[in-house]
């Protein structure tokens, strides 16, 4: 049996009693040893806070656990896994999907059992109530920075941070300038990037400038102006949200201002306008969509949608072109015709089966790097399913399901991620056992005979489909030249 000593240290706990790893180390060493198991490994997540499970020695150890190279997880206490009941929850359903068990050092039970269960999910309540305070006393703390015109996040481009204070810096801020200025004057995001891009302007953070990065930055922004704003945003499961406007604490003239208040309701404005013009497609109505690869710079190539219209007609184009060029300003304009490339990539599908299957064989790429992409999209699949769950355990908390739906649900989740398990394990075994040059070819021919159907009732989201199977890559050189390589 092989054990995972689990160590976790957030920054503010290194200084503690018993919290430092060299005293969490020594103590689940001594007990391993204590009961004669000499197989164990440390997994140790130092200045990490246990707010989620994003942390690398954490996922590392639980691929272990998938792959089953795991037989049992060990911490000092459980608040060493996570406060988050939820996130607790989830950890022992892992665990006996894998016939993995868990123990703790100081704390008495076992997760094979009810009671076990019981106290180890009351346990989790109290981690999670004291992760909450903790919280609390931090947005307490900081709220009463921001009130007297402390810094509590880091710089934005424009500022650098001295003694506590906002300073403005001047290289940064003339750029800022410049773009409020443009945009201002009616151009888009994406020419503000190309030009930052063009000078060799990087972000805050040392990166390109996209249209995204451009809107984001400047898009009420009120540090541009000299007021500073906290509690403005929040993040949930890992995207940022915005709360509303009324729970926002503003400072006003804590620093120096970039824009003066007129210039900065003129960008907002213009912001807004922009805003309201962009369309945004619902569904992608592109048949190759997340295919195709510029061939110059290796970007991937974006469906883009142009519509011309005159007194008498309405003429929509629909192309592939550059998302370097489109995004970043780099790569140049090329693009390709949907039409166009869309008949192409069927002809050439088509023609399998009718010349020597031998040759399309030849532009397959290697099998372990086909696998490895569809290895990859199971993992996300297994990946959505956990979230699932832990959907379904939020609605029963609020009481929107009851304890039988949730056992439903669960009972419903766990077939599935037996299933994905499945596919997942017979991935890394075909990996690992290669695949015949006859299986390729009854493949291939299976899937364009199943696509000669398809054709027929014009279905474009099974059509897209079926594609994917059988095409790992297009790659347009020039919008004119165009090299296909076909998966299995």
């Amino acid at each position: 049996m092989k054990v995972a000593l689990y160590i976790r240290v957030s920054t503010d706990e290194q200084a503690r009693e018993g919290f430092s790893i060299p005293e969490q180390h020594e103590r689940l060493v001594s007990f391993c040893t204590a009961h004669g198991w000499s197989d164990y490994e440390c997994f140790i997540d130092d200045g990490y806070s246990a707010k989620d499970t994003e942390r690398p020695a954490f996922q590392q150890m639980m691929t272990d656990i998938r792959e089953g190279r795991i037989q049992t997880v060990m911490t000092t206490k459980i608040d060493r896994l996570t406060r988050r009941l939820i996130d607790l929850l989830t950890f022992i359903d892992e665990l006996d999907a894998h016939q993995c068990s868990y123990k703790s050092a100081s704390e008495t039970f076992d997760t094979s059992t009810a009671v076990g269960r019981m106290v180890l999910q009351l346990l989790g309540v109290f981690a999670e109530f004291e992760r909450e305070r903790i919280a609390e006393r931090v947005r307490e703390t900081m709220y009463h920075a921001v009130q007297r015109g402390k810094v509590v996040t880091a710089p934005c481009f424009g500022y650098d941070v001295q003694d506590g204070r906002y300073l403005i810096n001047e290289e940064e801020a003339r750029w800022v300038r410049i773009m409020a200025e443009r945009i201002i004057a009616g151009q888009g995001t994406w020419t503000i990037a190309k030009m930052l891009n063009d000078h060799g302007v990087l972000t805050k953070r040392g990166r390109e400038w996209t249209l995204k990065a451009v809107r984001v930055y400047l898009w009420k922004n009120e540090r541009l102006r000299g007021h500073t704003v906290w509690n403005q945003h929040y993040r949930k499961n890992r995207k940022q949200i915005e709360r509303p406007a009324r729970e926002w604490l503003v400072v006003r003239n804590t620093h120096e201002p970039i824009l003066d208040q007129e210039t900065y309701e003129n960008l907002q404005a213009r912001l807004e306008q922009n805003q309201h013009l962009a369309p945004r497609a619902k569904r992608s109505g592109y048949l190759l969509s997340g295919l195709v690869r510029c061939g110059h710079c290796g970007s991937s190539m974006n469906g883009m949608k142009a519509v011309t219209r005159n007194k008498e007609q309405t003429y929509v184009s629909m192309k592939y072109v550059c998302a370097a060029y489109q995004k970043k300003a780099q790569c140049f304009y090329h693009f390709i015709h949907t039409t166009v490339l869309e008949e192409h990539v069927l002809q050439e599908i088509l023609a399998i089966s009718e010349t020597d299957i031998a040759v399309a064989l030849e532009t397959l790429p290697p099998p372990e790097n086909r696998q490895h992409d569809e290895l990859a999209q199971t993992k996300k699949q297994l990946a959505t399913l956990e979230g699932r769950f832990q959907r379904q355990i939020r609605a029963f908390e609020i009481g929107i399901l009851d304890e039988n739906d949730l056992l439903e649900a669960k009972k419903r989740l766990t077939q599935e991620k037996h299933e994905v398990l499945a596919k997942i394990q017979a991935l890394e075994k075909a990996m690992s056992a290669g695949i015949s040059e006859e299986e390729v070819r009854e493949k291939i021919t299976s899937r364009v005979f199943h696509m000669k159907a398809v054709l027929e009732t014009n279905d474009r989201e099974q059509l897209k489909t079926i594609i994917r199977g059988l095409v790992h890559q297009i790659t347009v050189f020039e919008g004119n030249r165009i090299e296909l390589i076909f998966s299995v």
